[in-house]
């Protein structure tokens, strides 16, 4: 069957079209315009009597899906639960005291329950795609199944990936998930579903676990995930048993290349900028966790300006990617005191940028509405209250869509909110069980 979203301001981004829609059959968009022009285009291919399903977006904004290019769906449980003992005074003890506990604890059950709910999230947050990160060294053998599963309940995209990590010994069983999930994906295609080779960070990977995660993206051509120099204690330990900062080391490593994804990138240098555009890598910036971490301000203008491309990624802080849009826009602000800057940078990481990384790690044309691209759609409820156009879309952006409740969401041609409601998932029964997994899980992590 054959879908019109009509009725709404279309934003491509790159075009602005009053009374636009929006038309999309199997999954895939294959007009774009003004309405009246788009049902002319339908009726003179398909003829008058084929049926034609309108979805009437009420004179608000229609938007591409939006795009996390890094996640953490695994952190659910750390909402709300007590952490014993002194707070942490820096970022190797939050691993240490909350987040490297909480995912040696977490069991088979646990994790699905832990994805389900940030990826409703998601949805009602506009979010279409994301590039997750999972952490779970007392659960890897087959834990990429379980997220799988969650994610196709959902009905969004997700490129998904087990961090490996030698900081409990299991540096290899991490290797051998992530390959078992590659190889199951190469035979068993999945159409919402990608693979990528994880690891941890360069201070919990040995060499040997470096070079395996190498040989192994390789090998499957899938795309590297790895957090790299968010805190200076990645730098410090890089230097002292590498003998070179950590971008050096990857490089060494051949872990660089076009869908290598450097996640923070918070304390590297100018030489390690220079390395990474050199490899054509892609810098993820979160800048609600560096703040809440306290590890420092990422440095994405003079990444920009170098040709680096810098996504955004929310690191499992929330699912609202117009939220780190926003953040983004106010600590570059905030931490060069200039007023000047950020303005046209931080949408652009949120829907160039986010586009153009997602596209590498799914071979699509992601974060856009154009015929030929996937039916990823929102539809915002947000009716602007001044003149809206290419040159001031920015605007409307930063200081009103960001506050806007989604209305629609559309993944892969699939309805999955509608007025505001989530379409085919019992909300409630997730959040329970969430619930009374989460209590039986804190007992757990308190005795661990």
């Amino acid at each position: 069957m054959h879908n019109l979203l009509t009725n709404g301001t279309v934003i491509t981004p790159v075009r602005v079209i009053d009374d636009g829609a929006v038309l999309y059959a199997n999954g895939v968009i294959e007009a774009v315009g003004k309405e009246k022009h788009v049902r002319e285009r339908f009726s003179a291919a398909y003829g008058e009597q084929t049926e034609l399903h309108a979805i009437d977006a009420g004179k608000r904004v229609i938007l591409p899906g939006f795009i996390n290019s890094h996640h953490h769906l695994y952190s659910t449980f750390a909402r709300g639960m007590a952490v014993p003992g002194a707070p942490a005074r820096n970022f190797t003890q939050i691993l240490e005291k909350l987040w490297w506990k909480l995912d040696r604890t977490l069991g088979p059950e646990d994790i699905y329950a832990s994805a389900l709910v940030p990826l409703l999230e998601c949805v009602r947050n506009g979010v279409t795609t994301i590039i997750d990160h999972h952490e779970s060294q007392g659960v890897q053998d087959g834990v990429l199944d379980l997220l799988q599963k969650a994610v196709e309940a959902t009905g969004i995209r997700a490129a998904l990936c087990l961090g490996a990590s030698d900081r409990c010994g299991h540096g290899r069983a991490g290797v051998i998930e992530n390959e078992r999930f590659l190889e199951k994906l190469r035979r068993q295609p999945s159409p919402l579903v990608t693979g990528m080779v994880g690891l941890h960070a360069a201070f919990t990977v040995n060499n040997d676990t470096l070079e395996r995660s190498v040989a192994a993206a390789r090998r499957y051509g899938a795309g590297l995930h790895i957090h790299c120099a968010e805190d200076l204690a990645d730098q410090q330990d890089s230097l002292e048993k590498y003998g070179m900062r950590v971008v050096s080391r990857l490089r060494k490593f051949a872990a660089l290349g076009e869908k290598t994804l450097l996640v923070h990138c918070v304390h590297v240098d100018e030489k390690e900028m220079n390395l990474i555009r050199a490899s054509d890598s892609s810098v993820v910036h979160n800048p609600e966790s560096n703040m809440n971490n306290a590890v420092g301000c990422a440095d994405v203008l003079r990444m920009l300006n170098k040709g680096i491309r810098v996504g955004l990624g929310s690191d499992g802080m929330s699912s609202d990617m117009l939220a780190q849009m926003r953040c983004a826009y106010l600590l570059q602000r905030h931490d060069k005191k200039d007023p000047r800057l950020a303005f046209a940078e931080a949408p652009a990481m949120l829907l160039e940028h986010n586009a153009a990384i997602a596209g590498k790690i799914f071979a699509k044309k992601l974060g856009r509405i154009e015929a030929g691209a996937p039916a990823d759609l929102v539809v915002l409820d947000y009716v602007p209250p001044t003149p809206l156009g290419p040159g001031n879309f920015p605007g409307h952006l930063l200081f009103g869509m960001v506050d806007a409740v989604v209305d629609t969401v559309v993944c892969d041609g699939r309805v999955l909110l509608r007025h505001k409601k989530l379409v085919g998932v019992d909300e409630e029964l997730i959040h329970e069980g969430s619930r009374r997994l989460a209590a039986k899980f804190w007992k757990r992590i308190g005795q661990a």
